[in-house]
């Protein structure tokens, strides 16, 4: 069994409460989909942990921001980079720098792919729910012409947890929390332990067995994280997001 998360974003607390949840499921294999530090107060531990405990580490666009700049993030995000920057090379050493850009933005096994973004671009790109025919269409053609030699794509980067199909968009925790993807081509969304942004302020993670997805959600200590960030002088939205999940 694969234990896959994503979008750790800094926020210890939460990475500490998932790692704790997952124990009960003795995964053979963990894997990060990226973003492990960025916006968050405690970068240096969670990317120490990351390291000791995934046998998949990928990049995220804040790996690549904090080794090549923020070009495009907005100030508060921009501002938090460049703090993070200072916090690992700090404790770290300039060697984590050539650690970060060495990772990968894809990796693929078997029947499944697992990226940081899209099977697009699997550093940047987003995968959205539909908000037009037009654009459920999109996704339909990059499933069918684009998902070659394997059935699922996991993805964080959008910080929602949802399985993009192309029959439509399925949500965790409306029915059940997990889903029999056989014969079926799709995007497992695995949402974000450290930030996310699905109304749900609970940490989230996925394990998949290579027939079953099943998406857990985990109460974390919220409070902690935000006094944490204003400790650190980050900006206070930054705290207050994650107590509305947005």
């Amino acid at each position: 069994m694969d234990l896959i998360f994503s979008d750790v974003h800094g926020n210890l607390a939460a990475f500490e409460a998932v790692m704790k949840d997952a124990e009960r499921h003795k995964a053979e294999r963990v894997i990060c989909l990226g973003d492990t530090v960025g916006y968050g107060p405690d970068p240096v531990e969670c990317l120490r942990r990351v390291r000791n405990y995934c046998d998949v580490v990928l990049m995220g666009n804040h790996e690549y921001a904090v080794v090549h700049g923020a070009d495009g993030f907005n100030p508060i995000a921009e501002e938090a980079i460049e703090w993070t920057r200072v916090q690992l090379v700090k404790h770290m050493g300039e060697e984590v720098i050539d650690y970060l850009d060495g990772l990968k933005s894809a990796y693929i096994e078997e029947e499944a792919l697992f990226v940081h973004g899209s099977i697009k671009d699997p550093l940047m790109d987003y995968v959205r729910e539909a908000d037009s025919y037009a654009s459920f269409r999109k996704l339909v053609d990059t499933i069918r012409q684009d998902f070659q030699g394997f059935n699922v794509c996991f993805t964080g980067h959008n910080h929602r947890a949802f399985l993009g199909t192309d029959e439509g968009f399925i949500y965790p925790h409306e029915v059940v929390h997990r889903f029999n993807i056989t014969d079926s081509k799709l995007y497992a969304c695995v949402g974000s332990v450290g930030q996310p942004r699905d109304g749900d302020p609970r940490a989230c993670y996925v394990t998949f067995d290579g027939e079953w997805i099943d998406y857990h959600r985990v109460e974390y200590d919220i409070s902690r994280t935000a006094k944490r960030i204003a400790e650190q002088g980050l900006h206070p939205f930054l705290a207050e997001r994650l107590f509305a999940g947005q």
